[in-house]
């Protein structure tokens, strides 16, 4: 039986809120000095730090609510599952590397495997769970993570680039980089999966008590300096502490970083905006078509990025040495996102129009 339709909307607009921080993680790159790093502690700010350190949310909650759909698509409808897995999960894969490629570098021959690689690798292995008990997606989200962390496999080792670390490849004369590794995002995936139903109808105090459980432990784990391979320590100011102890590694996830931006996500579930405002409605729209979204916004982020820099300072790129400015990162955020909402508004009612499209299904 499907799932009321009433209940997808806290999804929705968990998916509005993860999209518009994405907008802001990938704003940041584009209008900041080349090279500037938000986790150096030599150079970076608190407020520079904390605009990358809130998106972090991004990753885990997308992959996590698409194995969620996923599954309560397949609950619905199981016949067409196979087939709406493979098609979308390489659909994506091949947006990945042709137009979100481009629109990173502006480079036709560049290749680059990101977020929505995870996503479309996760989308292929999640077949393997469409004949299995629901529980087993659980049972493979947690004890996968788990043992990958344990196993701390070593960056370098032959055959782990893209499965578990990042990496580069040479294939038909084109360099693929990637960032995501496939198998720890599958692994957030796959609990996806298996805990649909309870994300979309458990009480709002159990899904609360479950965040902070995952936070309060990863924050734990962090303190102990276990479940991430990025030791911290005590530095010279608290500032510089605090930024070096909640710096945590995103490529690949480790266990303490999913702790942390997982239950993150179940907290924004459990205690969403109240009423039906029009913050709520607004995140709502977004979240209904965050595809569409994802793929305007990047070659606009970019584009903006250029022409910024070229009437600033008459180059392409804002010049290294010039300081990284919090306040500019978040005005080019807020007109990204004015812009990109009557256009996402615009598409959804687009999509719910006209069904007859197949294709806008892709989009």
């Amino acid at each position: 039986m499907a799932e009321p339709r009433a209940r997808h909307a806290p999804i929705d607009a968990l998916r509005g809120l993860v999209i518009v921080l994405m907008a802001l993680d990938h704003v940041r790159g584009f209008v900041t000095p080349a090279g500037a790093n938000p986790t150096d502690l030599e150079s970076t700010t608190l407020g520079f730090f904390l605009i990358r350190w809130l998106t972090h949310l991004c990753a885990p909650v997308f992959v996590l609510l698409m194995g969620a759909g996923a599954a309560l698509r397949h609950h619905a409808r199981p016949d067409g599952t196979v087939r709406f897995l493979l098609s979308r999960g390489l659909w994506l894969i091949a947006l990945e590397l042709t137009w979100v490629s481009f629109s990173w570098s502006w480079n036709p021959s560049s290749r680059y495997l990101g977020v929505l690689w995870a996503l479309g690798a996760s989308m292929v292995l999640l077949v393997i769970l469409t004949r299995l008990p629901r529980w087993t997606g659980v049972a493979l989200g947690l004890g996968g993570t788990t043992a990958l962390a344990l196993a701390a496999i070593a960056p370098g080792t032959p055959g782990t680039a893209f499965w578990l670390h990042g990496g580069t490849l040479q294939a038909l004369g084109q360099t693929v980089r990637a960032s995501y590794a496939a198998l720890p995002w599958f692994f957030v995936a796959a609990l996806g999966w298996g805990a649909s139903r309870w994300l979309t109808t458990a009480p709002r105090r159990q899904l609360g008590l479950a965040g902070l459980t995952s936070i309060g432990l990863g924050l734990g784990l962090r303190a102990l300096r276990v479940g991430d391979p990025r030791p911290w320590s005590h530095q010279e100011a608290a500032v510089t502490t605090t930024i070096d102890f909640l710096h945590l590694e995103k490529y690949p996830p480790s266990l303490v970083y999913l702790l942390v931006f997982v239950g993150a996500g179940l907290l924004l579930l459990a205690w969403p905006l109240p009423g039906e405002g029009p913050v709520k409605r607004w995140l709502r729209t977004l979240g209904r078509v965050p595809m569409f979204f994802y793929l305007v916004h990047l070659p606009l982020a970019h584009l903006g990025g250029n022409v910024l820099a070229w009437l600033w300072f008459d180059v392409p790129r804002i010049p290294r040495q010039q300081p990284v400015r919090v306040w500019l990162v978040l005005l080019a955020w807020l007109v990204l996102v004015a812009v990109l909402t009557p256009l996402s508004a615009a598409w959804g009612r687009l999509k719910r129009r006209r069904r007859d499209l197949w294709w806008l299904a892709y989009l």
